[in-house]
């Protein structure tokens, strides 16, 4: 598929021999298809310049750092400590309680984009949609650190109650890990999106690395209470990092066409 993807997929509807998506006015300051092939950029120039530059593209990559660190320490761990501290019956039984969080994120995921398109409406272009989305993102997060502290909290013998909470926690997960990536396409320009998407990816799975010796190391000096306080302060930090973005704009807000 990747090779199918490699040979067939093409840069933008002119280069395949179709019209433009977008319209542009006569008198509007965004270059030309001719002019962008003039001009294109290398990869590292957008990488430097559209992503490395952009505070909001940077701080977009350090909480989608934290909320891997908390998304890989879910999946990773969440059986063991309904072996170790719950006492579920086997691996079977516990894989069983956690099965619910891909189904949760496939429900979370969705309402959290079709959330945020609907504030985007209501706000009729006057205040920044990235912001909206983002403000979508710190909902969620709060919600993943109350459900952390619920599935805690829910006794051994309730395994119904325990999937439902695992159930949420994906469901609060997977929206921020999605619209994190969207909120960082639309951050830059078309031409950059593609390096927005793998420096955000990248530094998600340094995320992702870190929820492996880490998160072991603080489970056996410190115990289980300390591994759900260390993810639920990865929440707070995220939400910390995404309070000044709830009014950014795209970029096509901030290039309109004149």
């Amino acid at each position: 598929m990747g090779v199918l993807v490699l040979f067939g997929v093409k840069d933008s509807p002119e280069s395949a021999g179709f019209s433009p998506v977008e319209i542009r006015n006569s008198n509007s300051n965004t270059p030309s298809a001719t002019e962008k092939e003039e001009k294109k950029d290398s990869l590292l120039d957008l990488l430097v310049n559209d992503c490395l530059k952009n505070p909001f593209v940077v701080g977009l990559a350090v909480t989608y750092f934290f909320i891997y660190v908390v998304r890989q320490g879910v999946t990773s761990w969440f059986v063991f400590y309904l072996l170790q501290v719950k006492d579920v019956a086997d691996a079977g039984a516990a894989s069983l309680r956690v099965s619910g969080l891909e189904l949760g994120g496939l429900f979370g995921s969705l309402i959290a984009g079709k959330v945020s398109d609907i504030l985007i409406a209501r706000s009729k272009g006057t205040e920044g949609t990235v912001g909206k989305r983002i403000q979508v993102v710190i909902v969620y997060t709060i919600g993943i650190a109350a459900m952390l502290a619920a599935f805690a909290a829910t006794p051994a013998s309730m395994g119904s109650l325990q999937w439902l909470t695992v159930f949420m926690i994906g469901f609060f997960l997977y929206g921020p890990q999605m619209m994190i990536g969207l909120c960082g396409a639309e951050l830059v320009r078309p031409d950059s999106v593609g390096a927005s998407q793998g420096f955000l990816g990248w530094v998600a799975y340094i995320g992702a690395a870190n929820a492996g010796i880490p998160l072991s190391m603080v489970v056996q000096n410190m115990g289980w209470g300390a591994y759900f306080s260390t993810l639920m302060a990865a929440c707070g930090i995220a939400i910390l990092l995404l309070l000044p973005m709830t009014n950014a704009k795209s970029y096509s807000q901030n290039h309109k066409t004149m």
